[in-house]
């Protein structure tokens, strides 16, 4: 009997409270590609302690079906408390607090906007769920709100992305990104220019984000 191939996963959870919602993505690494398992919108003002309950239901759900390789939490309006506590309450899994700059947002986002172009984020399919998919239709709108300037210099290093808001929320968005900031996809930078809109001598175009592709595989 052939051994199952190991699981990787890693998560993101965003912070909101009065303003913007909180937001937890989950990603699974698939054939070298990000495929996006659970996607969870919290209302506005969920109570800390039930944030906290229903993160490490899923969080514990998921490391049961393989390894989390890392869970970033947002630390930057609310500081490192939320981490701290799903830290203790996780102690089996790698939880970071995250503090978004200017450049780390342009980076991650800019990170989102390159696998996509490349079709290297899906995400899965789940019939029968209007719930997810509605936050997926979510996410598809504000990935349309994010414009990305993408520009390459004179080397083959990976290429400076920046970034824009046209829209008023990336809750969602932010949650991918956090759970994408630690994979390791493989790109060949050398071969990418013909795959991606690369603007030379860093004269900026703007191009917005597609609507993401979806991956017919099984939730679980």
């Amino acid at each position: 009997m052939s051994e199952k191939t190991p699981r990787n996963f890693s998560l993101g959870l965003d912070i909101g409270q009065k303003i913007d919602n909180s937001a937890l993505c989950v990603v699974e690494i698939i054939d070298n590609k990000c495929v996006v398992k659970i996607l969870i919108k919290y209302p506005l003002g969920t109570p800390w302690e039930t944030l906290y309950e229903t993160v490490v239901e899923v969080a514990k759900d998921v490391a049961s079906q393989g390894t989390v390789l890392s869970f970033n939490v947002d630390a930057t309006g609310v500081g490192a408390i939320p981490a701290d506590v799903l830290r203790q309450r996780l102690p089996d899994i790698q939880v970071n607090a995250f503090k978004f700059t200017s450049q780390t947002k342009r980076e991650l986002i800019g990170k989102v906007k390159v696998l996509h172009t490349l079709g290297k984020l899906k995400f899965a399919r789940r019939g029968g769920d209007p719930i997810y998919n509605q936050v997926i239709q979510d996410l598809i709108t504000e990935m349309r709100y994010i414009q990305a300037k993408i520009m390459r210099g004179d080397t083959n290093d990976s290429p400076e992305v920046e970034v824009f808001k046209t829209g008023t929320h990336d809750d969602l968005f932010t949650a991918l990104a956090l759970a994408i900031k630690d994979i390791d996809i493989n790109i060949d930078w050398n071969n990418i220019g013909s795959l991606v809109d690369f603007v030379e001598d860093k004269t900026w175009t703007k191009t917005p984000l597609d609507t993401p592709t979806f991956e017919p595989i099984v939730f679980w």
